[in-house]
């Protein structure tokens, strides 16, 4: 291995789990993702090493990377696998002669272990929704394959006719000559400012030492309502004795300890947008769209945010990405009715006035709460955001600032329309949470 580690990102989508990884030394050589706006938006933040295309159409050997097999670090990716999530199946479920057993998608870690199987890397990593360990799928035969492609062996243990899904994808990762278990991460206790569960199937070489992630959490429940507050930026420089944290990669916060370094209370919605301009549908004042800061970071957690060059003044930087959606006065009316953190699902609003079939869209009207981390940003935002009402502004979510609550830097450009936006940052990997996902990786297996 050199200096920097290398990876290729699979199903890279507007790329946090590549900026994750860069955050924690990691060389991005090749990614793939078959959604134009996705690798649009990758490219203008990451490079040309990205690549528009069908993966189930792909040969590794032939349209990947041009990377000798066995001289690959780490395989990444997060398949798309909406029939194991919650929503996944109420919207499958709800079209017509579509259902979720139907969804070839649920498939698609397949076509990451034919990545896994040619490059023969050191260590792979693949994200996931948690609803995928509590499914079930039907083997059609009395064995579970081994390895890749279909053609190649498989093993004597019979599984039956209705095994969970972890553990046929354990069965196969195993079979490609690797140690591979699972682990359920929240987003909130690596530095992240909302609460957001993935589950991440991790693979070594045998004899390589599995990473146990709960080594790295660095934040954790608020033992207080003091401790609730934002974390007030007192200093030009008091990201390092904020309450956030971060990996030795980056310079001016503490380094992570092996031992259990979650003793700072979780990154808040205040602590990762208030200082942003208000803005609003009307587009009169506040502005629909505003460039321009009009405050200098507040918190700690903002000031790593805007990531201001040194010399810089931070009312020379560009704000992008700040732009509110339109609301009917309906909407705007319910808005003012919530509290903090205060969520209605639909149904239980009168007939009269919800937007939606409450039978197909179990949603909700949800105003984030300041003092706590932010519900789970969703790609569902960029229907309505109903979901993501502004704590003290009566309007959903902008992008931007859906974009911090996943904890992607200001720097980090969304080029295209506004839905496109929505829809990639919140399909996206926590950057924040890559990054601790790599750091282990590098940590404990790959240099461990």
């Amino acid at each position: 291995m050199g200096e920097r580690p290398s990876a290729i990102d699979l199903f890279c989508g507007a790329g946090g789990f590549t900026q994750g990884l860069q955050n924690a030394g990691f060389d991005i050589r090749w990614a793939i993702d078959s959604d134009a706006a996705a690798v649009e938006t990758y490219r203008r933040n990451h490079g040309d090493h990205v690549v528009e295309g069908d993966i189930r159409e792909t040969d590794p050997e032939i349209g990947g990377p041009d990377i000798e097999p066995g001289t690959l670090d780490l395989v990444a990716g997060g398949p798309p696998c909406p029939s194991f999530s919650t929503i996944g199946r109420a919207k499958l479920g709800s079209l017509e002669h579509r259902s979720t057993e139907e969804d070839d998608r649920n498939l698609l870690y397949r076509d990451f272990l034919r990545y896994v199987e040619h490059f023969q890397p050191a260590a792979f990593v693949m994200e996931n929704v948690p609803g995928l360990l509590n499914d079930t799928a039907v083997v059609e035969t009395d064995t579970v394959q081994k390895s890749l492609p279909t053609e190649s062996e498989s093993t004597e243990e019979p599984v039956g006719n209705d095994t969970p899904v972890p553990e046929i994808i354990l069965e196969e990762m195993e079979g490609l000559g690797y140690h591979a278990d699972w682990e359920v991460a929240d987003a909130a206790d690596y530095g992240v400012p909302q609460h957001r569960k993935r589950v991440f199937f991790i693979g070594t070489r045998e004899g390589s030492t599995l990473p146990n992630l709960n080594k790295w959490r660095t934040h954790r429940e608020p033992k207080n309502e003091a401790e609730r507050n934002m974390r007030v930026r007192c200093s030009p420089n008091a990201f390092g004795e904020s309450a956030q944290s971060a990996f030795d990669t980056e310079p001016a916060v503490p380094p992570f300890d092996k031992e259990n370094t979650a003793t700072r209370p979780y990154l808040t919605v205040s602590d990762a947008i208030m200082d942003l301009p208000p803005v609003s549908p009307s587009g009169e004042m506040p502005p629909q769209e505003a460039t321009e800061y009009t405050l200098p970071p507040v918190s700690p957690y903002q000031e790593w945010l805007r990531d201001i060059p040194d010399g810089d003044d931070w009312n020379d930087q560009t704000l992008r990405n700040h732009s509110c959606r339109w609301h009917n006065h309906l909407d705007l009316s319910i808005y003012k009715l919530l509290g903090h953190g205060v969520g209605w699902n639909i149904g239980e609003v009168s007939q009269d006035l919800h937007p939606y079939r409450g039978d197909v869209f179990p949603d909700k009207y949800k105003k984030q709460n300041p003092s706590k981390p932010a519900s789970t940003i969703l790609a569902h935002i960029q229907k309505d955001g109903h979901m993501f009402i502004h704590p003290t502004e009566a309007r959903s979510l902008t992008v931007r600032e859906a974009a911090r609550l996943q904890s992607f830097r200001d720097s980090y450009w969304f080029p295209g329309g506004r839905t496109d936006a929505y829809r990639l940052v919140g399909n996206a990997v926590p950057p924040r949470l890559a990054h601790a996902v790599g750091h282990a990786i590098r940590e404990e297996t790959l240099e461990g």
